[in-house]
């Protein structure tokens, strides 16, 4: 069975798209992944890969980049399409009425977002975001829709029941991250901390944590950030903009953009993750990918203190949840995981069981397998 993912803003490297899912297909069928990179043509875990350059601009995306994608999908001749972009909606209508089985992989709460978003002009946002749920209600109709949300009861904003729907959650493939597992990291030297992912950008600002650092120098509490990832749109990339830059540029290490096994190759080193994200708590559907993936590797974690996560946390104790704003609270939070080798030993061994026991892709894989099974032959 042939299979084609298509996406014209997902990476070719994106962890859910190429590394769980285009991966885990693999083992089966026959995957082809068209993504955004400049890699060229090649094939990486059996998966066929065709990378399509980054469009400069919004224009050039919607009018150059997603028929471009498109056109390389259609020659593929897949059974199953999967598409990642509420862009490429219109093109899974016209595949499934050509015959073709097709797949939409909602990743976030895009009606939502689009109300919160700066650059889009007030007074058109919900305009926009009624023109997106009606073409996602159309969608409906013609596509099965693959979810990723926390609980069923959040189905409905996406216009389907638990009959037209498949929640596959973003957990961590606890083999891929085993060679990042660290069973105690109290005994790592150091107070290292780990990020990876947006540094800044709408629901992303570093400096809040960057602040946190230089509440705890003046308590003779020194900490180093390995900082991993990239900058928003628009955003500026000058380092020396971040708060405080001049008084902790020795306590950062910045990589900038690193693949997925660099980026945790250099977790091993770390005592505490970082999860920056903050979404507004009336949009928030599902949990941070990047959350499940320090638990597999045994990292506690500081994270935000929307009902999800603070649920979560208080269930299993495996970081601290606060106030990602409030600089003084995640000091405080960062000198409790620091400064108690028992404290951060537990919550390691918490994240290792919870990963283990009910956040691991694996089950998730064997849903996204299944569905394609069934959907091949119905």
């Amino acid at each position: 069975m042939r299979v084609c993912h298509f996406s014209s803003v997902h990476h070719v490297w994106d962890t859910r798209v190429f590394y769980r899912e285009c991966v885990s297909l693999a083992k089966k069928f026959d995957v082809t992944l068209i993504a955004i990179g400049n890699e060229g043509n090649f094939v990486k875990d059996d998966v066929r890969v065709i990378s399509i350059p980054k469009p400069k601009n919004f224009i050039e995306r919607f009018f150059k980049t997603v028929f471009k994608v498109f056109i390389l999908a259609v020659k593929q001749e897949a059974h199953i399409y999967h598409i990642h972009d509420a862009e490429m909606i219109p093109f899974g209508i016209l595949l499934s009425v050509l015959g073709k089985q097709v797949i939409y992989d909602i990743h976030e709460n895009t009606h939502d977002d689009i109300l919160l978003k700066p650059w889009i002009k007030p007074n058109k946002r919900k305009l926009l975001a009624k023109g997106y749920n009606a073409l996602l209600w159309i969608g409906s109709k013609f596509l099965h829709y693959i979810v990723v949300v926390a609980d069923p009861k959040f189905l409905p904003k996406f216009f389907v029941d638990e009959n037209q729907a498949t929640i596959i959650q973003n957990f961590a493939n606890a083999d891929d991250f085993k060679p990042y597992l660290i069973e105690d990291r109290s005994k790592l030297l150091g107070n290292n901390l780990f990020y990876v992912g947006m540094i800044k950008d709408m629901y992303y600002n570093i400096n809040p944590f960057l602040d946190a650092m230089v509440l705890l120098n003046k308590k003779g509490i020194k900490c180093h950030l390995h900082l991993i990832g990239y900058f928003g749109a628009g955003i500026s990339t000058n380092l020396h903009e971040l708060h405080f830059w001049e008084q902790l540029k020795d306590q950062i290490t910045y990589y900038g953009f690193l693949e997925t096994p660099e980026a945790y190759q250099i977790s091993r080193q770390c005592k505490v993750g970082l999860c920056i994200k903050n979404q507004p708590e009336s949009m928030l559907v599902s949990h941070e990918r990047k959350l499940f993936e320090y638990l597999a590797i045994g990292l506690p974690y500081i994270l935000c203190n929307q009902s999800f996560y603070s649920g979560l946390n208080q269930q299993f104790d495996m970081g601290e949840s606060v106030d990602v704003n409030d600089a003084n609270a995640i000091a405080h939070s960062l000198e409790i995981l620091l400064g108690s080798e028992e404290i951060l030993l537990r919550k390691s061994q918490n994240a290792i069981s919870a990963a283990r026991q009910h956040f691991n892709w694996n089950m998730e894989e064997k849903k996204l397998i299944e569905l394609y099974s069934y959907l091949r032959f119905n």
